[in-house]
């Protein structure tokens, strides 16, 4: 546990403040809600869900947010333009402050969203996912004209899955890019970066994965985080292995996310909704353990509610 010498930058979008030194603000975790055969959709491509469930889950995830202190966002996936607006309508009227990621496989769909959110008013806690390698000119061009200020930038480098690797792609460009997606964000008027490290499987780089928290903070100053469970579910002896011994999978789950929480990770897209009460209290543990870290190393805690505030 350790401080930077760099100068961390803490970037707020919708109330909710993302970065600094470890252990100065709570970790920011975001769910995810209609993602891939989540059993709460009926029709992917109209947008039809269970609204009843969905808002349960919401309101299940905000009582462990109030509860331990650490904020929240919500991954808004969509696969067609109509389901990821049907989406963020629901969400925006159950939710008048949380902060959203806008996300979909399809550029076009992203470009949709970015549309939406600019006119039904409500860009300002809208989250682009993400800037990265395989974005378009028309997805650029509609996030340009848009109001959206804060995107995720993807660090993700087909062709070279290491720390330098993950650095060019955001500072330099590559696989079909000819600039560094923080150069395309920054065009695009995205003021609030959000760098997602690229989570990359067990054996194929997940240690460049926690080893680049680091090195971006320290060598960029940007909030820093990533889908860090995918490494667990990506993971192919624990696909066999949890066969047969279910239980095994989901410490494995939450461990990648404590992990690199560990090294810096400011925001942990931590996957389904529903696993949120697995992951809110180990996050708040490990938390209160940087708190007291940076305590001792002569910074403060900016959160009164912090979940050193609050558990302890």
């Amino acid at each position: 546990m350790f401080r930077f010498d760099k100068k961390q930058e803490v970037f707020e979008v919708g109330g909710v403040k993302i970065g600094g030194q470890p252990g100065e603000y709570p970790t920011v975790l975001v769910s995810t809600m209609f993602y891939n055969r989540h059993k709460i959709v009926t029709d992917e491509d109209k947008g039809i869900f269970d609204k009843n469930a969905a808002e349960g889950l919401w309101k299940g995830l905000q009582e462990l947010g109030d509860t331990t202190g650490n904020p929240y966002i919500n991954q808004i996936v969509g696969e067609t333009p109509e389901a990821i607006r049907t989406f963020i309508d629901w969400f925006v009227g159950i939710d008048d402050t949380t902060p959203f990621l806008i996300d979909s496989s399809a550029g076009e769909v992203r470009a949709a969203a970015a549309e939406h959110v600019t006119e039904i008013g409500v860009a300002d806690r809208a989250i682009h996912n993400s800037i990265n390698s395989s974005i378009n000119p028309e997805e650029i061009e509609v996030v340009t004209n848009s109001d959206i200020e804060a995107a995720i930038v993807l660090a993700f480098n087909a062709t070279d899955p290491s720390v330098k690797g993950k650095l060019d792609i955001l500072e330099v460009g590559g696989t079909g890019q000819d600039k560094g997606m923080l150069e395309i964000a920054k065009e695009c008027g995205i003021t609030k970066p959000l760098v997602d490290v690229a989570a990359t499987p067990l054996g194929a780089g997940s240690g460049a994965t926690i080893r680049s928290v680091i090195t971006i903070k320290g060598h960029l100053g940007l909030p820093v985080g990533g889908g860090y469970h995918n490494m667990a579910s990506a993971w192919d002896w624990m696909k066999k292995y949890k066969k047969e011994h279910k239980e095994a999978y989901m410490p494995t789950d939450i461990g990648t996310n404590l992990v690199s929480q560990v090294v810096g990770s400011n925001f942990q897209l931590f996957g389904p909704i529903e696993n949120a009460s697995m992951v809110f209290p180990a996050t708040a543990m490990v938390d209160i353990m940087l708190a007291e870290t940076a305590k001792e190393l002569g910074l403060e805690i900016m959160d009164p509610n912090h979940p050193i505030n609050k558990l302890v």
